[in-house]
């Protein structure tokens, strides 16, 4: 499913926009769905989960990457990092995924692509601690 890919770079970018601006994340949301024309209803459906689900365990996701960092405060982290961590433990461990890896992977490539090799490493650290274990 593509469009899955597609939406988590989509709200890693949403939360990146909300996270410096300090906008009202719905209309960034709706601003960057339209701006960016997305007419896949599925992707813009995943979309606004994937940043909903952010919006409604804020706490609870901040807290937890603050805690799974090991002493890496989340306020003093990049901003790449940060949201892209905040989408990926969003749908990770609210929204469920049924194969796991391949998602982790996916957010680890983000990371690659927009923040290099080191915050890579760091990205995939996280994320394997955070991950439901089967």
């Amino acid at each position: 499913m593509i469009y899955k890919q597609k939406a988590r770079k989509d709200a890693f970018l949403i939360l990146y926009q909300w996270d410096i601006k300090a906008d009202k994340l719905e209309d960034i949301t709706e601003d960057y769905i339209k701006s960016n024309l997305i007419k896949h209803p599925e992707r813009r459906r995943y979309i606004r989960k994937l940043v909903r689900t952010y919006m409604q365990k804020a706490r609870e996701i901040d807290s937890l990457i603050s805690e799974l960092s090991q002493e890496w405060d989340i306020d003093r982290m990049g901003y790449i990092e940060r949201n892209i961590l905040r989408v990926a433990l969003a749908e990770i461990l609210f929204v469920g995924v049924k194969k796991l890896k391949p998602v982790i992977m996916d957010y680890v490539k983000l990371t690659l692509k927009y923040a290099g090799k080191e915050p890579a490493k760091f990205v995939n650290g996280v994320l394997g601690r955070a991950a439901p274990k089967s």
